[in-house]
């Protein structure tokens, strides 16, 4: 393994998917596990893609924190900053699945591991000579992740690395709407590139109207915000503004598909990829995330992405 390159901070939690389609959780026999939560799933998104990747996060000390830090290993991540918390365990998510647009997820981290990353946790030296932190706003929810996570962009932005936030908007992690925009605010003002679908822009942005949105964020320094609108496409604002539209696939799960874009997004801005083909690159990773089961898993290589933008401009 070479030097990491891009860090993600934030969750990381087993996900624990059911294997009958279109049943409710009450009803639901068996489930599949999976290593999940938005920054695992970007860090196995970024090594999957070829990317020199890394976690900051915490797993429990039970089964399923040696579960989630063994596959991150398998994976290639480097977890020199994946911590075994002493107190709090490994958060879960059980979900069913409702395609092609519907599911139901039920977590339990009240209180989990990955929260409670803290500063004692982070290798600034290591993260200084990263090119890239991606940030999964969840863990911004509560202390001490909160402090961690900005203390961390501060740091990336000091030493010249982007900062990418996937807006990650989970209400039901928070006690309100305005105690979340003071923290969002403080990390979007050190943010290079955002991404977020319609309800978290919505949120970040003050606005249902997305160009309106994303100018007010771009207006706290963010320098682009890429809009994922599932099968409406992606709209890109920046420099200058587009839509791309979506690649057809069939869709089993939605869960994860954001992670899969936004690790492939980011895996074009470290290769340095023009705009547009970031995008489009980005959007094919999430439309083949949503075709498979789960989230982590479904994560696609190189190969299979372009392999699905070539086939969509053969037809």
């Amino acid at each position: 393994m070479g030097k990491t390159e891009v860090y993600s901070i934030g969750r990381v939690i087993v996900d624990l998917y059911a294997n009958d389609i279109h049943v409710p959780l009450r009803k639901v026999t068996a489930f599949n596990k999976y290593l999940g939560g938005s920054a695992g799933n970007t860090a196995v998104g970024l090594a999957r893609l070829g990317a020199e990747a890394g976690l900051i996060s915490r797993v429990g000390d039970d089964e399923f924190g040696v579960f989630l830090a063994d596959k991150l290993r398998e994976e290639g991540v480097d977890t020199g900053m994946v911590k075994i918390d002493p107190q709090y365990p490994t958060g879960l998510a059980f979900a069913a699945l409702f395609p092609p647009s519907d599911s139901n997820v039920l977590f339990y981290r009240k209180p989990c591991a990955d929260a409670h990353v803290s500063l004692e946790d982070i290798d600034f030296d290591a993260l200084k000579e990263a090119r890239v932190l991606t940030v999964s706003c969840t863990v911004l929810s509560q202390s001490p992740g909160r402090e961690a996570t900005l203390a961390a962009l501060e740091a990336n932005h000091a030493s010249g690395g982007l900062n990418v936030l996937d807006l990650d908007w989970r209400p039901m992690f928070w006690t309100g709407a305005e105690e979340a925009r003071v923290y969002y605010r403080a990390a979007l003002r050190m943010a290079d590139v955002v991404l977020a679908n319609e309800p978290e822009l919505s949120f970040a942005g003050g606005s249902d109207e997305p160009a309106e949105a994303a100018g007010r964020l771009r207006s706290l320094g963010v320098e682009e915000v890429v809009a994922k609108r599932g099968g409406d496409g992606v709209l890109y604002y920046g420099e200058e503004e587009f839509r791309i539209p979506p690649a057809s696939v069939e869709v089993l799960n939605t869960l994860g598909a954001g992670d899969g874009f936004g690790a492939a997004y980011t895996y074009g801005l470290l290769q340095g990829w023009p705009t547009r083909k970031r995008v489009a690159f980005a959007a094919a990773a999430g439309a083949i995330v949503v075709s498979r089961h789960s989230c982590s898993e479904a994560m696609p290589s190189r190969f299979e992405v372009e392999e699905l933008m070539d086939s969509a401009q053969r037809v």
